[in-house]
């Protein structure tokens, strides 16, 4: 209901009609969030690397829209499962710049409920989307955010190995990386500060330079364990 308030309005303003809920007859599943395999073991210095709300900014980023994939146009951005979305007529990123302001302006104001509040709306829009119940359900739509997600994890994974330290696991938004012994604390938070900025920058050449797109992905240094304890699933090797 929050969804359709938020998005059959616009919708209407542009020209089109929602569907009915219950019209979409794609079966097509899409996967959850990416859960990298861990490496069990007992490790000094782990820094964590967080995506700020990821999903809200894929969408942002890659223009992710129910209306912009029923008339893509000329040049559409590719998502996956054959979707491909309109550079030019999209509703969902704009909404989602909209919230992204009005929670900056809460945080300003010390609004810790509103900010909350916004922030649990703009990453129910995924969930929304993937759901039969919600009117503009396609997984399409889903696989497009999530699938993206899953190649956003992998990449920077590739391109923190590149820069020498070790990825011990990531789950959906998250990669943790291995220093290991030898850094004190203060080095191994500038090491956290200094790979988030270089994979911002990297990204952003990246989605400029692939797609033509400006990139509102950001990925921040969010916490240093000192020693940090993988453990294994009872009975098994695996992390």
């Amino acid at each position: 209901a929050a969804f359709d308030n938020l998005y059959l309005p616009r919708l209407h303003r542009v020209g089109f009609v929602g569907p009915d809920v219950g019209s979409q007859r794609n079966q097509e599943s899409s996967p959850g969030g990416y859960v990298m395999d861990s490496r069990p073991g007992f490790y000094d210095n782990v820094l964590v690397l967080d995506f700020k709300s990821l999903y809200p900014s894929i969408i942002q980023t890659f223009l992710i829209d129910p209306a912009g994939l029923a008339d893509p146009g000329d040049n559409p951005v590719p998502g996956f499962l054959n979707a491909t979305f309109s550079r030019d007529q999209h509703i969902l990123p704009k909404i989602i710049k909209s919230l992204w302001d009005e929670r900056d302006m809460a945080k300003i104001a010390k609004n810790a409920p509103l900010s909350q509040a916004i922030k649990i709306i703009m990453n129910s829009f995924y969930g929304v989307l993937g759901s039969s119940g919600c009117r503009f359900y396609d997984p399409r739509l889903a696989s497009s955010i999530t699938r993206r997600g899953h190649e956003i994890i992998q990449r920077s994974k590739d391109w923190i190995e590149k820069a020498g330290y070790e990825v011990i696991y990531g789950d959906t938004d998250s990669v943790f990386v291995l220093v290991g012994s030898g850094t004190d604390e203060a080095g191994c938070e500038e090491i956290g500060r200094q790979l988030a900025s270089g994979l911002n920058q990297w990204w952003t050449e990246y989605l400029r330079e692939r797609y033509a797109l400006p990139c509102h992905l950001e990925i921040e240094f969010e916490t240093h364990y000192l020693r940090f304890l993988m453990p294994t699933i009872r009975g098994s090797e695996t992390g």
